[in-house]
């Protein structure tokens, strides 16, 4: 390069680039801050190998000086109709550009194929070739891609005239050193990140990275001092990393530094035309048009639980804070991240969340789910404490750090508190554990039986199984949708944000580096209550709650539908009156739970009830 030929010990005279090109060339061109070159993409190119030293330092201070004036005069891409092009900036591009040096952490949500990636990592070859001793990280989801953002590199550094061109003291699929600057680029998975001062960390793809919420927390000790970190994607649903960040920086005030870069699909010259809209619509289909092209965080996932429900859920819960929390030493740290706290000791923390206090006379319900308390990558201790009338969360206990044996003990006496709950214990794994010691260590009288098998014999517990598992979570799917349980916990809202239905293995399970325990603890509160509820004598529950599901707004929904152009008399008006609650004719409740076998139901009957 020209600044070589000047001076071999260059290096040794400046402390900054900008100061070797303040001494060494004409002052008047350092005035090209914001240089702008206007070319056509369709003129023969000009031969740049041709020119003379005194010229080749006026395009080198001009390219220092402009990154746009660099791609458009000296970086070539492959165009799929016009071949090979100058790479001339969008004006979209150019504003990305400018949000990366003015803000320390960025987080764009674009549209697919908007050359965002190529616009960063060109960037990238154009700050190691221009400024000095950085090291940039461009980190991809898996190595097939991380190569492939090195070959857009590779061949940009191919086309540059002969003059410009680096000396590298290495150049292979991973790893660009420039010999001159001192400048480091490599291109690698999540796992390289670790043990390394970055200058700049590039993620692409950040939404599609599996557990990069785990791989942030290694990541971000190699740009504390002060790097900065650009993290490039499209949208990939809710749940994940990449959403939770962008919506907390959304929020007001922002809950995280990152500075958000909205790009839509119109700001594209090619892409701002109603064919072309039509046709990538049509071959995308509607899900794809609104993940890949409209940026929607509700219609780009698979979740179980619809998006805008989540993200009600999500907003009324952080409105609520536990009346207590206990148990601080069982509290799981990831939250204090979540929470951006800087002070562990002042932190309030608590494993058991209460938003209830016990109410005399009331009846509750804890759904339990165990685990052996292995600790960050293991799953949750869990318990949720409904109340058995009005479906509320009243408690939850959720910890990955309690062991089996002081679960149980919290279990028992958080049970008893609470007027002696109905306790529903998943009676697998350490779950047996956990009915062994509340039967037998502490006595704990009413625990939730159920049938084992094809026989009618009941034993204490209940087993998920492939085959019922759905039937536990449909009723949590229809509480939730029906808007007809009060959730409070924050917790159990983070794990809806990655429960799927996985179209691969053909059922609804966790996102990889999510878990289920909250969600799996309320289905079996919610499913012994339904079954408490059909095994008692007609009438013991109150009028208002037997005919709660009439009242929802899906079944108003449905029910207005289905009235829609019928006859007059398509319905007769005792049935009309059936699905409002009571018969007028018919002092009795409507039959809902009488057509079925209750247990006892013979001594029962000998009383009358």
């Amino acid at each position: 390069m020209p600044f070589r030929d000047i001076d071999p010990n260059w290096r040794a005279k400046y402390s900054t680039l900008e100061e070797f090109y303040r001494s060494e060339y004409d002052p008047k061109y350092y005035s090209f801050n914001k240089y702008e070159l206007q070319v056509d993409p369709m003129e023969p190119f000009e031969d740049v190998d041709e020119y003379t030293p005194e010229e080749q330092q006026r395009e080198l201070l001009k390219c220092a000086m402009s990154f746009s004036y660099f791609c458009v005069k000296f970086v070539k891409i492959a165009h799929p109709k016009r071949g090979l092009i100058p790479f001339i900036l969008y004006k979209f591009q150019k504003r990305v550009i400018g949000e990366y040096e003015s803000a320390r952490f960025n987080i764009l949500s674009k549209f697919r194929q908007g050359g965002l990636t190529t616009t960063t990592v060109i960037w990238s070859l154009w700050r190691c070739l221009f400024k000095l001793d950085e090291t940039i990280m461009v980190l991809s989801k898996s190595d097939r891609e991380a190569i492939a953002a090195g070959e857009i590199v590779k061949r940009a550094m191919q086309e540059l005239p002969k003059w410009m061109r680096p000396e590298m003291e290495k150049n292979n699929d991973h790893q660009k050193i420039f010999c001159d600057t001192g400048c480091k680029l490599f291109f690698y998975t999540p796992e390289a990140a670790r043990g390394r001062s970055i200058t700049y960390l590039i993620l692409d793809e950040a939404a599609f990275i599996p557990q990069m919420d785990k791989h942030w927390k290694a990541m971000f000790p190699t740009i504390s001092t002060g790097g900065h970190c650009i993290c490039v994607s499209t949208v990939n649903g809710v749940g994940n990393w990449y959403y939770d960040i962008f919506k907390g920086a959304e929020k007001t005030p922002p809950q995280n530094d990152f500075n958000i870069i909205e790009l839509d699909y119109w700001e594209h010259p090619d892409y701002d035309d109603e064919e072309w809209v039509k046709q990538t619509r049509a071959q995308l289909g509607e899900k794809g048009w609104l993940q890949e092209v409209m940026r929607d965080f509700l219609g780009a996932g698979d979740s179980f639980i619809p998006p805008d429900i989540i993200n009600d859920l999500d907003l009324v819960t952080r409105e609520i804070d536990p009346v207590r929390m206990l148990f601080p030493q069982w509290n799981n740290y990831d939250e204090a991240r979540e929470q951006r706290v800087t002070d562990m000791d002042t932190w309030v923390r608590g494993a058991l969340h209460i938003w209830r206090e016990p109410v005399e006379g009331r009846e509750y319900i804890m759904g339990v789910d165990g685990a052996e308390g292995m600790g960050e990558d293991g799953d949750n201790c869990c318990f949720e404490l409904i109340d058995a009338v009005t479906c509320e969360q009243v408690a939850e206990f959720y910890s990955n750090i309690c062991p089996p044996h002081n679960f149980a003990q919290v279990v028992s006496m958080v049970g008893k508190t609470y007027n002696d709950a109905v306790v529903i214990v998943e009676s697998q794994s350490t779950g047996l554990t956990i009915l062994e010691k509340l039967q037998h260590e502490f006595f704990y009288e009413n625990i939730f039986e159920s049938s084992q098998g094809s026989t009618k014999n009941f034993k204490p517990g209940i087993k998920t199984t492939q085959s019922n598992r759905p039937k536990y979570l449909e009723t949590m799917q229809t509480r939730l949708i029906n808007e007809s349980i009060a959730i409070r916990s924050r917790r159990f809202v983070k794990e809806l944000k990655g429960f799927i239905f996985n179209p691969q293995t053909k059922r609804a399970e966790a996102s990889k580096g999510f878990h289920d325990d909250a969600i799996m603890a309320l289905c079996l509160a919610l499913y012994a209550r339904n079954s408490r509820m059909r095994n008692v004598p007609v009438g013991a529950f109150d009028e208002e709650e037997i005919t709660e599901a009439f009242k929802a707004e899906i079944f108003e929904d449905i029910k207005k539908e289905l009235a829609k152009s019928a006859p007059d008399d398509w319905m007769a008006p005792d049935d009309l009156e059936l699905l409002e609650g009571v018969n007028e004719d018919d002092s009795t409740l409507p039959s809902i739970s009488q057509n079925f076998n209750r247990r006892h139901d013979a001594l029962l009957k000998e009383f009358g009830w």
